[in-house]
C-alpha cells in the first residue's frame, strides 16, 4: 500500500466531527464505505459496534485476525441551557479541563449531514453540577441548541505538513482509517485469509462500546484481536520512527506469545524490506482497549501509531494531533503481513517462542564447561 491510498481514505474520515456517544457521522461514513464493497459485510450489535468481516471464499482456517479501532475522541455533550447564550457541556473524556478554558468549539448538530457549518462557541468556565463535570459554553448567536448536539476543540480536520498528518481526531480516526486500508489492501491481493475490523464507541469514557461487546458474548473467542491505537509520544515512542508493537499499557502486559509474534513479523519484514522499520515499547501513558480485551479472557496483541499533541494538548493550549504518514503506511503494511502469516499469528508466536528457546540452549551450551571449569576450591 502506497501513501495515496491512505491519504485518500484519512482526507474522508480524519475531518469528521466526532465525541464520545456521538459518533454516528463516523458510522455513517463507515457505512457507505462498506457499502461500495461487496466483499465486505458488516455488523452492528446493540450498542452500535461495527463489525467488518473479509471472508473470501476457499479462504484457509486460521483463527480470524480482527483489527479494533475506537471512533470518538475527546468532546463535549449533552447540553442544556444555563442563561441566554450559554451552555452546560458534559466533558466526555480526556478535554484538559485548564487548556480549554478561553478556547473556541464546533458545536455540531444530529440530524444533519457531516458537512454541515457548525455552530461557534467559546468555553467561558469549568462547572461541576450534581456530580457531573464540564463546562459552561457561549454562544454568539443565543439561539438554543438542538438537545443532543455536541461540541468538539475548534482545531483543524485534517492539513498536512510534509511528511506530517494533523488533525483534531487522530485518535482514533487516523486507527479507523489503517484499520479500513487493511482490508482493502487483503481484497486488493485476493488474500486467501480470513480477518475483521472492530469499530467500538465510547473509548474514550472507559471503554464503554468494548467492554458491552465482550459482555454480550458478542466477540468471537476464537479470533486473535489486535488493537490499533493511537498512543502517546511522550510514553518513549517517536514519531516517523515506525509503527509501534505494543506490549502492553498503563494497566496490562497483553498476550506475551502473541506479543512476541507480532515482533518476530515486524523484525522479519524490515529484514526483508529495508524501507519498513518498527518500534517496541510498553507505552503505558494511558490504558487502551487491549486491556479491556485482555480482561475479558481474548487473545489480544496491539499496535499504536506514535502521536503527537495527545489529546490535543499543545505546548501553550488546544492543538492538533499529528501522526508521521510513513508510520501509518508501515501500520497497514505490517497488519497485512500478519494476516497473510502461515498459520496465524498465533503460529508466529510459537516459532518465537522456539526461536528464544533455541538461543538460550545455545547460550547455556556455551557456558556450561566454562562455569564448572572455573568452580575455586571451598566456592
Amino acid at each position: 500500500m502506497d501513501e495515496n491510498t491512505y491519504l485518500t481514505a484519512a482526507r474522508q474520515f480524519l475531518p469528521l466531527p466526532t465525541a464520545p456517544f456521538h459518533e454516528h457521522l463516523v458510522a455513517e461514513a463507515v457505512v457507505a464505505h462498506v457499502a461500495s464493497r461487496p466483499w465486505l459485510e458488516l455488523a452492528r450489535d446493540p450498542a452500535g459496534n461495527r463489525l467488518l468481516t473479509y471472508t473470501p471464499a476457499r479462504s484457509l482456517r486460521t483463527p480470524r485476525l480482527i483489527a479494533t479501532a475506537h471512533l470518538d475522541h475527546p468532546g463535549l455533550g449533552f447540553p442544556r441551557p444555563v442563561g441566554r447564550g450559554a451552555f452546560f457541556f458534559e466533558r466526555l473524556g480526556g478535554v484538559d479541563p485548564d487548556m480549554a478554558l478561553g478556547h473556541r468549539v464546533r458545536i455540531h448538530t444530529l440530524g444533519r449531514p457531516a458537512g454541515q457549518r457548525p455552530d461557534r462557541g467559546r468555553i467561558r468556565e469549568r462547572l461541576i453540577e450534581r456530580g457531573v463535570e464540564g463546562f459552561v459554553v457561549e454562544t454568539p448567536s443565543g439561539f438554543p441548541l438542538e438537545p443532543g448536539c455536541f461540541a468538539t476543540l475548534d482545531l483543524p480536520g485534517l492539513r498536512r505538513r510534509g511528511p506530517l498528518l494533523w488533525g483534531r481526531a487522530c485518535d482514533d480516526l487516523a486507527g479507523v482509517v489503517a484499520g479500513l486500508c487493511f482490508l482493502d489492501e487483503l481484497h486488493r491481493q485476493r488474500a486467501r485469509t480470513r480477518a475483521g475490523l472492530l469499530l467500538t464507541r465510547a473509548e474514550e469514557v472507559g471503554f464503554g462500546g468494548m467492554l458491552e461487546a465482550a459482555h454480550r458474548g458478542w466477540l468471537d473467542p476464537e479470533a486473535v484481536y489486535v488493537n490499533l491505537e493511537c498512543s502517546s509520544a511522550r510514553a518513549g515512542a517517536t514519531v516517523g520512527s515506525g509503527p509501534i508493537v505494543r506490549v502492553g499499557d498503563r494497566a496490562t502486559l497483553f498476550d506475551p506469545d502473541l506479543s512476541a509474534g507480532v515482533a518476530l513479523v515486524a523484525a522479519e519484514l524490515a529484514a526483508a524490506d529495508p524501507g519498513f522499520c518498527f518500534q517496541r515499547k510498553l507505552m503505558d501513558g494511558g490504558t487502551c482497549e487491549a486491556s479491556a480485551l485482555c480482561g475479558a479472557g481474548l487473545h489480544t496483541a496491539a499496535l499504536a501509531l506514535p502521536l503527537g499533541n495527545y489529546h490535543n494538548k499543545g505546548k501553550t493550549g488546544p492543538a492538533a494531533e499529528f501522526i508521521h504518514l510513513g508510520d501509518a503506511v508501515g501500520l497497514v503494511r505490517l497488519l497485512v503481513h500478519l494476516a497473510l502469516e502461515a498459520g496465524g499469528v498465533a503460529e508466529a508466536g510459537r516459532r518465537a517462542a522456539k526461536k528464544i528457546a533455541a538461543a538460550m540452549t545455545a547460550q547455556r551450551q556455551r557456558h556450561r564447561l566454562r562455569l564448572r571449569q572455573t568452580i575455586k576450591p571451598n566456592f
